[in-house]
């Protein structure tokens, strides 16, 4: 495992302390007021065998990867999510307003040896093709690991990072014993076909292999659903979805409808950055919800929920096609909206 994954330390967090020295002393050894981030106040976890011991509800964990996406012959980009991620999530903070006590950062899946041997295949060889979905398959293992680690322990896994391939080995680690439900958040069904193992059949062989029962997705393109997703959507009792109308997009019916069609006692939530207009990711779109409608739904389905979710997932955000820290700052603000 400890291949496989590397923990946050000490060490690592103290790399995002930034401390504003007073102006005024001479030495400039003394901070200026007694403001503390996250990044100096934040729980680390030193043993992944101490993970039930945690006080944090939450156990954030970085997959710092796109092999997934260019394996769907997608754009390349999400790997660099997480360092975002981390530099903004890391500098909020701590007050009586803004808790840290409720989130620990564990660390990252090692995919390093991976990227390396991703780093010169080209999608649109089918050998080359062939090789990046053997490297995510290996991906797989890694991510169910520490997954189902986190869920052993009673905590809750928020994943950050990487593309949509990533929902698979999730739910693989959640739904082994007992399948669970999905809310996916998404412009795409990813339910292309299990065929090999991409960023876009994820859903598609957690299904096939009975590990997701329910399946809703909320902000559907339709003009991306290819013939064969909407007959087998059509087919499929436990597969349905709200499409994205941008005319008349009324948020608590579409929670609503969500909430109706999965159980919430046992279900975890994906959300797939393509969904927000203009967001720099892997398939960027100049149509969908705004951020902050996309914050309110997220709000909206956590309060409506019966229960927690046992994962939530966030994927596909690509920093290289925006401007410095938008996406890190967008995700700490969608992590930090939580309870």
């Amino acid at each position: 495992m400890r291949e496989h994954f590397e923990l946050f330390t000490k060490e690592k967090r103290a790399h995002y302390v930034s401390i504003r020295f007073d102006l005024n002393n001479e030495s400039h050894t003394k901070p200026e007021d007694t403001a503390v981030s996250f990044a100096q106040s934040m729980e680390v976890c030193e043993d992944l065998k101490e993970l039930s011991k945690l006080r944090a509800k939450y156990l954030i964990i970085g997959i710092p990867e796109d092999i997934g996406v260019r394996a769907n012959m997608g754009r390349a980009g999400a790997s660099d999510a997480w360092e975002s991620f981390l530099e903004s999530f890391l500098s909020l903070q701590q007050s009586s307003l803004n808790d840290v006590s409720r989130f620990c950062v564990l660390g990252s899946v090692n995919t390093k040896d991976l990227m390396l041997q991703a780093q010169n295949l080209i999608a649109s060889s089918p050998k080359d093709r062939t090789q990046l979905s053997d490297l995510v398959k290996l991906l797989d293992q890694r991510v169910s690991e520490i997954a189902s680690l986190i869920i052993a322990s009673g905590k809750i896994p928020i994943v950050i990072g990487g593309g949509h391939n990533n929902s698979y080995p999730l739910l693989r680690a959640c739904g082994y014993t007992l399948p669970v439900d999905c809310i996916n958040i998404d412009a795409h069904t990813d339910l292309r076909p299990a065929s090999g193992r991409h960023s876009g059949n994820g859903f598609s062989h957690a299904i096939q292999e009975g590990y997701l029962r329910s399946y809703y997705m909320i902000g559907i393109q339709e003009h991306y659903l290819s013939q064969p997703m909407i007959d087998l959507i059509g087919q499929s009792d436990a597969i349905d979805y709200s499409s994205y109308n941008f005319e008349n997009f009324k948020i608590q019916q579409e929670v609503l409808k969500a909430i109706s069609h999965v159980d919430t006692t046992n279900f975890v939530l994906e959300i797939d950055m393509d969904v927000v207009a203009d967001f720099p990711s892997s398939a960027q779109t100049p149509a969908g919800y705004s951020f902050q409608e996309l914050r309110i739904v997220i709000k909206e389905i956590i309060r409506k929920a019966r229960q927690s979710p046992k994962y939530i997932h966030i994927c596909e955000a690509a920093p290289c096609y925006g401007y410095k820290h938008q996406v890190g700052k967008a995700l700490a603000s969608l992590i930090n909206d939580l309870p």
